[in-house]
């Protein structure tokens, strides 16, 4: 590591150590929000944002301590949800990275022993989509199976969950389905970036971290359908007009945010960053305060802050030049991270926001717009270097 990179890293320890030990509550075990007579760290009404109505739902009163379905699909759980889902995919994505590519799990009859033409994964992920099935998980607006032409019928052992009528009752709307080119850009695309050639014979491992990831990768594209919805409510005369046109791209162009789209690969981008690489430990090493009994909370609390820094000033390097600074070392690389959301997950959300919003106002998506391919195919991941 550079003598800067160091300098850096003593001086944020510093100064995170002061506010750390102005912010080290009484008793962390026992106070469940941390409070300080600091005015650094002391809270208005006017510090909190609208992401904080999510997080009213956690009031454990004698009458918000049952929180129903209508409750967590409400539009302001759906907005803080999609933030919360970057860890679920991130993490997949770096449990996935520990095994190879394993190739074999992906091919139909690759595996012997199994019935019918099927591969591994197809075996896999289907078995736990019917069991899955069975206990109502597709019932939910939010869940898309990935073969639902496999799926059990219901058999009404278990009663219908009441979800909010948050969509388009429009059984067209409903269909909308993006699993079929995720899955495919997953094998082929997303797989290759994350994963080291060859072969480790952990089929089963393998299976199992592709499932998670396909399904969490699948909820993600899939809200895109609530995020239309909710964009459409704000302004259903710009999008109609734009339909009725058959403008596709101006329809893409009205509901893009882009300046919101790069807090989100930011955001990735970091996460990977900090949470693919174990703790720099030993470049911060811990101190015995033994002025509060030996608590090392204020130590703690101020290497973890200190390292977080030192991940985002990383999350920012080049990983693939040598500019004088540690290659970035990790799980997974946190530029491939920022490039499935940029290239992959964000795109994907947003065909699907167009087909949405194309049905929504009476009209067919253009064919660009089906679930069996992407409006701008990507055959292989560019990452992006560092600013």
């Amino acid at each position: 590591m550079t003598v800067a990179l160091r300098l850096l890293q003593a001086t944020v320890l510093l100064s995170s150590t002061q506010y750390a030990a102005a912010y080290t509550p009484a008793s962390m075990s026992n106070s469940p929000r941390w409070s300080s007579s600091s005015s650094l760290f002391s809270a208005t009404s006017q510090d909190v944002d609208s992401s904080t109505t999510a997080a009213a739902a956690t009031t454990t009163t004698d009458d918000e301590d049952h929180i129903t379905t209508r409750d967590l699909l409400s539009l302001d759980y759906i907005r803080s949800t999609l933030i919360r889902q970057e860890e679920t995919i991130i993490f997949a994505l770096i449990e996935r990275a520990q095994f190879r590519q394993n190739r074999q799990v992906y091919e139909k009859g690759g595996v012997s022993g199994l019935e019918g033409d099927t591969s591994f994964l197809e075996f896999m992920l289907s078995g736990t989509e019917k069991l899955h099935s069975a206990v109502r998980r597709y019932e939910s607006p939010e869940e898309h199976a990935f073969f639902p032409h496999l799926l059990p019928e219901f058999n009404d052992s278990m009663e219908h969950l009441d979800y909010p009528d948050l969509l388009a009752n429009d059984p067209a709307i409903n269909a909308l389905n993006w699993n079929p080119i995720l899955y495919e850009k997953y094998i082929n695309v997303i797989v290759p970036a994350i994963a080291a050639n060859g072969d480790d014979e952990q089929y089963g491992s393998t299976c199992v971290t592709d499932t998670a990831a396909l399904q969490a990768l699948s909820k993600r594209i899939h809200y895109g359908k609530f995020v239309a919805e909710s964009k459409y409510l704000s302004n259903p005369e710009g999008f109609q007009q734009l339909v009725d046109a058959g403008d596709a791209e101006g329809v893409m162009e009205l509901l893009t945010n882009a300046k919101v789209e790069e807090q989100v690969l930011t955001r990735a981008r970091l996460k990977a960053t900090t949470y693919g690489r174990e703790p720099m430990l030993s470049s911060f090493p811990m101190t015995r305060d033994a002025s509060n009994g030996g608590n090392d909370s204020t130590s703690i609390i101020a290497a973890a802050a200190a390292m977080a820094v030192v991940a985002a000033v990383e999350a920012m390097q080049d990983s693939t030049e040598d500019n004088g600074l540690d290659k970035i070392k990790g799980k997974v690389d946190p530029a491939i991270i920022e490039a499935i959301y940029r290239e992959l997950i964000i795109p994907m959300t947003k065909d699907i926001e167009v087909a949405y919003l194309f049905l929504r106002c009476g009209r067919e998506p253009p064919t660009e717009y089906a679930a069996d391919r992407m409006s701008i195919d990507v055959a292989k991941l560019s990452p992006r270097k560092a600013i």
